[in-house]
């Protein structure tokens, strides 16, 4: 972040000295090359960062597992056929993470269900 403050800061000091000192500097084209470089570094350093904050986004965005809200199945995207399949998700742990896994009962479900007292 320091980097594009200080382009900047360049940038805009050399449009001051051009625009003051336009008839005193008698190499002001060699200084006008310099802004048109520093402008053009700047708005790459822009583009660059904005692509890896999108990319970032995007990651993040892919790592969300879609769940139905019904029946509590897992979308799974085939990567060949890039089609969407729902299955449950016992078969989501047992295919992504190769876990097998086993039904329980939780103490608040346990309790209002009625089997303790």
């Amino acid at each position: 972040m320091k980097f594009k403050y200080i382009v900047f800061s360049l940038m805009t000091l050399g449009i001051i000295l051009i625009h003051l000192n336009s008839y005193a500097l008698p190499h002001s084209l060699i200084l006008r090359h310099i802004i048109l470089i520093l402008f053009i570094v700047l708005a790459c350093y822009y583009v660059h960062d904005s692509r890896r904050r999108h990319r970032a986004e995007l990651e993040k965005l892919k790592s969300f597992l879609r769940v139905c809200a019904w029946c509590k199945k897992v979308c799974v995207t085939d990567a060949e056929t890039k089609e969407d399949n729902w299955i449950f998700f016992e078969e989501y742990i047992a295919l992504e993470h190769k876990q097998t896994s086993s039904h329980g009962i939780c103490l608040e479900c346990y309790k209002k269900e009625g089997f303790v007292d």
